[in-house]
C-alpha cells in the first residue's frame, strides 16, 4: 500500500479515504473497542434503526469523530431463496419498503443522522433508488466502485471497496495481504481512471464480529494510512456533502 501511495505522491495527488461501519444498535464492547482503535479518524456508523437504543445515541453524542448513516429498517432479509439476501430488494412492492424507510428515518432522530442510506447487504432494488431523493436522501452507499456518481438527480453514491472480513470463508478476518491487496486494487484503479479518481475509497467494517486479528490490524492500517503524506481520512459529513 505505501509503494502505490507513493505514486500518488509522486503524481502531486492525495488519496482520500473513508469508513464505514455497519450494524451499531446499542453500546458494547465491541463498539468500545472500535472507538479505541479509531481514535481520532472519522468513522461513519451505519446503525440499524428498530434495534437502536437511547444509550448508543446518548454515546454518540460525545464521539465528534462519528456520523451516523440509516442502516435500513431492521435488518430483516425479505428475499426467498436462491436469492441473495436484502432488506429493501425487489420482492416487497415499492411503497412497503418505502414506508419502512420513513419509519427507521423516524427512529433515528435522536442520532442526528446524515441523510445517507446503507442498504443492508449493499443491496436496493434499482426500483427503489429513484425514490430516495423525494424521500429526503441525498446519498447511499454500498459496495464495489460505483457505476455513477448520482444515480438519480440529488442522490450521491460513494460506496466502500474493501471489506476486512472473509464472508464467504467463515466471516473471520480476511488476512493482511488480501485487504491490502483490495486496497491497492481500488487505489491503482482510481489513480490509472479505471475507476472513478473522485470517489473516496472506503474501507468497510463490522465491529460486532471483529476478533483481535480484525482489531490489530485495523489500528495499524488507520495509522499508516494517517502519517503517509499522500493519504487522508476523511468524514462522511464532508464527503457526501462536497458531492451532492
Amino acid at each position: 500500500m505505501t509503494l502505490e501511495l507513493d505514486r500518488w505522491c509522486t503524481e502531486g495527488r492525495t488519496a482520500d479515504f473513508w469508513w464505514r461501519d455497519d450494524d451499531a444498535a446499542a453500546p458494547t464492547p465491541a463498539l468500545d473497542r472500535l472507538r479505541g482503535l479509531s481514535a481520532g479518524t472519522p468513522i461513519a456508523l451505519a446503525v440499524i434503526p428498530a434495534g437502536a437504543t437511547p444509550e448508543l445515541a446518548a454515546e454518540l453524542r460525545d464521539w465528534p469523530e462519528a456520523a451516523v448513516l440509516q442502516h435500513g429498517l431492521s435488518h430483516t432479509n425479505h428475499e426467498t431463496a436462491p436469492a441473495k439476501k436484502a432488506e429493501l430488494g425487489a420482492a416487497r412492492p415499492v411503497p412497503r419498503v418505502v414506508g419502512d424507510l420513513r419509519t427507521g428515518w423516524d427512529l433515528l432522530a435522536p442520532f442526528d443522522p446524515l441523510p445517507v442510506l446503507v442498504p443492508p447487504w449493499n443491496r436496493i432494488s434499482p426500483d427503489l433508488i429513484g425514490r430516495l431523493p423525494g424521500l429526503g436522501y441525498t446519498g447511499l452507499s454500498t459496495f464495489t466502485p460505483r457505476a455513477q456518481s448520482h444515480p438519480a438527480p440529488g442522490l450521491c453514491q460513494i460506496n466502500t471497496h474493501v471489506d476486512i472480513m472473509d464472508w464467504h470463508g467463515g466471516g473471520g478476518f480476511a488476512g493482511t495481504d488480501a485487504v491490502i491487496a483490495a486496497t491497492v486494487r481500488h487505489l491503482a484503479a482510481r489513480r490509472n481512471g479505471a475507476a472513478d479518481p473522485l470517489e473516496p475509497t472506503g474501507l468497510l467494517t463490522h465491529h460486532l464480529v471483529h476478533d483481535a486479528d480484525c482489531d490489530h490490524f485495523l489500528a495499524a492500517y488507520a495509522a499508516a494510512i494517517s502519517r503517509h503524506p499522500a493519504a487522508c481520512w476523511r468524514n462522511a459529513r464532508d464527503i457526501f456533502g462536497s458531492q451532492s
